[in-house]
């Protein structure tokens, strides 16, 4: 009996041994590099948005952020890589609505972009414009509606890829509005944006931060923005909405994230840091400078509510627009 007893106590000495170790990790935490993941190469948009709030958090961590880049399949192998990391607070990523919600309503993926992933905090939304070449005679968004319907064989628009948000905002754009428009996909914003000032191609929806110089120099003309909110970037720029397609709204949404499973006490932490870093004036005035808005911190659960609305919004779209990843 005694024997029996000692084997009870041992199981559960054992079972509340491992449920604390985590725990007593996280009271250590941070003491080494913490990672952050990135879906996309170096040197864009959103390299650039995950600097600047990396800088915030090695200054309230007191860790270096060491930034890790996993480009492909839409930024879908960068939220995979961060699923399914160890849940210990020392891989995060920075992910958005491409590999959160239209990846998956366009292919089988390895993660739940819900139920695999801790929020942590919303950062930003970007938006885009829909731009056009000088030599396309459209001034508005009302005369380049007017010329699709007229010509609608004639003109086509340039994307960073099929199954980007780009190309969903095209889609959009053509089934709110009733024209007809070939997509061409690229790869890349880079590549679209160097064909459309090169007159290869007349019309794309782009990132407003690499189109803001093109524009200002007048190599390409800004016909309207695609957020529900005009861009502080582009104040005169009017929204697509605005503009009489109404209810119109396609933009990325940035959110940082870590693995499911994350301890509480690491969880809380990261999220207390982070709501003072989104919220900072200085990196506010930054992330604007990149074409970025919508600026601020956002509860867990508000971030989980953006993913499965824009899940919805965007498979909506797909299937309206019998978008798959051979279109």
């Amino acid at each position: 009996m005694r024997s029996e007893r000692r084997k009870v106590l041992t199981y559960l000495g054992a079972g509340a041994a491992s449920l604390a170790f985590p725990y007593a990790r996280a009271q250590d935490w941070p003491s080494k590099p913490v990672k952050l993941v990135i879906g996309y190469s170096t040197g864009g948009a959103t390299d650039a948005t995950a600097r600047l709030v990396g800088r915030g958090l090695e200054a309230s961590l007191g860790q270096p952020i060491v930034y890790e880049y996993k480009p492909g399949a839409g930024a879908s192998l960068g939220a995979e890589y961060v699923a399914r990391a160890e849940p210990d607070g020392y891989t995060i990523g920075l992910t958005d609505t491409g590999p959160m919600s239209i990846m998956p309503n366009l292919r089988k993926l390895s993660y739940d972009p819900v139920k695999d992933f801790t929020p942590l905090s919303y950062v930003c939304e970007t938006g885009l414009v829909v731009l056009v070449h000088p030599s396309v005679p459209a001034k508005s968004l009302d005369e380049l509606i007017a010329l699709l319907k007229a010509s609608p064989d004639k003109y086509n628009y340039a994307s960073s890829g099929v199954g980007s948000v780009h190309h969903l905002a095209g889609e959009l754009f053509k089934i709110k509005a009733g024209v007809k428009a070939m997509h061409v996909p690229y790869r890349g914003a880079g590549p679209a944006l160097t064909d459309l000032i090169a007159g290869q191609v007349p019309i794309m929806f782009a990132t407003i931060g690499p189109a803001l110089p093109m524009i200002a120099s007048g190599k390409a003309r800004a016909l309207g923005v695609t957020s529900a909110q005009r861009s502080s970037a582009l104040p005169d720029v009017p929204t697509l909405a605005e503009q009489g397609l109404s209810g119109y709204d396609a933009s990325l949404k940035f959110s940082l994230v870590a693995p499911a499973g994350l301890p509480a006490p690491i969880a809380a932490r990261l999220q207390s840091d982070l709501k003072k870093i989104v919220s900072d004036p200085d990196l506010v005035k930054a992330l604007q400078k990149l074409g970025n808005d919508d600026i601020g911190p956002r509860t867990p659960r508000e971030v989980t509510e953006i993913t499965r609305d824009d899940l919805k919004k965007w498979g909506s779209v797909i299937r309206e627009a019998g978008i798959t990843l051979d279109s």
